[in-house]
């Protein structure tokens, strides 16, 4: 494979921009469809939003799960974080991969332990329990939504970061992501 697919010190390669931008978009999604079930809920808008909320959050689970292998894999061609906040970088990066994944599974567990049928994408995962687990339906009531709204805020952190490297201190960090290449 060559640097248009793989990662490499300049950049990110075809893959992990895929992953990366699909989840943006995915993520974006279920940031507007939680504001709006917290804000205006059982209104069409909200219905509707809301109503992908699940599969979508499957979907970030599995891209979550295939993105960290694929970064794994990429691990040495990556490339660095520079200055003095690499190990910042590095601890934001890894706290948003694990509640890319921890948001999701709490939902599937709270799910699980309710007595509905839980689907995604249009296949059933499973059939609703006789009798609810409180200790699943808890876990979720308590967790999902501060872990979401917590990844929300480290997003919006990522995001400030990727701004302030690229216009403030001048190093083009959005082209690794956008363009592949911070030199193009």
């Amino acid at each position: 494979m060559d640097t248009r697919v793989l990662d490499h010190a300049h950049g990110y390669g075809l893959v992990s921009r895929f992953f990366h931008w699909a989840m943006a978009l995915l993520l974006l999604w279920q940031i507007v469809s939680a504001a709006l079930h917290y804000l205006w809920d059982e209104t069409p808008i909200t219905e509707f939003f809301f109503g992908y909320h699940y599969s979508n959050g499957v979907l970030i689970l599995s891209l979550a799960v295939l993105r960290g292998i694929w970064g794994l894999i990429n691990l040495s061609r990556r490339p660095s974080h520079s200055g003095g906040f690499q190990r910042a970088a590095v601890a934001g990066h890894v706290a948003m991969y694990a509640l890319l994944i921890a948001v999701p599974v709490i939902a599937i567990i709270r799910a699980y332990g309710g007595t509905k049928p839980f689907s995604a994408l249009g296949i059933e995962i499973f059939s609703g329990m006789d009798t609810k687990v409180e200790w699943m339906r808890e876990l979720g009531n308590e967790w999902h939504g501060f872990l979401g709204w917590t990844l929300i805020a480290l997003i919006v952190g990522h995001i400030a970061m990727a701004l302030v490297h690229t216009y403030v201190w001048k190093q083009p960090m959005i082209a690794r992501m956008t363009k592949g290449d911070e030199r193009a």
